[in-house]
């Protein structure tokens, strides 16, 4: 009897660790994080130098509250050199994401919706005379929509061969027109004065198509 017993509170202990390992396991392995190349197309009608193609990079976190669904931070760079021009975008994106796994299989596929802000802008080479106005930002508000597909590899690892978006930015003119007045008047790009009542209510849409490739690391 005391054998059985010693028998049975053995099992019960190795049942209650297996069990707390696999909790800590699930717990613990929650991030998806990423980096890889990205190229992006950016068009915004009646205006130059659009359409664009731009290369650069991307970086991602995602936090998985569930095996299927999470919350995406991204970053995007992409830069591009254009009539003595640089042209620069900074993403900065944030949203939901939702993840599905084929059963069997190492490729899962993901999307998301981002919403955010892009630093964008143009700087003049030194060399160039841009008649007092060498540099103009704007910061408009993006959303991007897409997804792609992962292929595990190994149990921390995955490459992502594709991850396709849609993005649109709202791009205001009157915060440009107003960094170039005010470039104007002071010689200082960084100095933004704009004048509410001069304000017209212009904006223009930038929107594209975007394509990420890379690896992910999960833990």
């Amino acid at each position: 009897m005391r054998k059985l017993i010693g028998i049975f509170i053995l099992l019960t202990l190795c049942l209650t660790i297996s069990s707390a390992q696999k909790a800590k396991q699930t717990a613990t392995d929650k991030w998806d994080v990423f980096g890889g190349y990205s190229f992006s197309r950016i068009y915004v009608a009646n205006e130059t130098p659009f359409p664009m193609n731009l290369q650069g990079g991307q970086g991602a976190a995602t936090y998985n509250f569930t095996r299927h669904l999470g919350v995406t931070g991204e970053f995007a760079l992409y830069t591009k050199d254009v009539d003595e021009t640089t042209f620069r975008t900074e993403g900065y994106l944030f949203g939901p994401s939702a993840r599905y796994h084929f059963k069997g299989s190492p490729v899962s596929i993901f999307g998301h919706q981002l919403f955010g802000v892009t630093h964008m802008s143009f700087t003049a080479d030194p060399s160039a005379d841009c008649t007092g106005v060498c540099s103009i930002t704007t910061h408009p508000f993006t959303m991007a929509s897409g997804g792609g597909l992962d292929v595990k590899v190994s149990k921390h690892f995955l490459v992502r061969p594709m991850q396709v978006e849609y993005f649109n930015e709202a791009i205001s003119i009157d915060s440009i027109e107003a960094e170039i007045g005010a470039v104007r008047a002071t010689g200082s790009p960084r100095a933004l004065a704009e004048d509410p009542s001069s304000s017209t209510g212009i904006h223009i849409t930038g929107q594209g198509l975007r394509y990420t490739a890379g690896a992910v690391y999960h833990f």
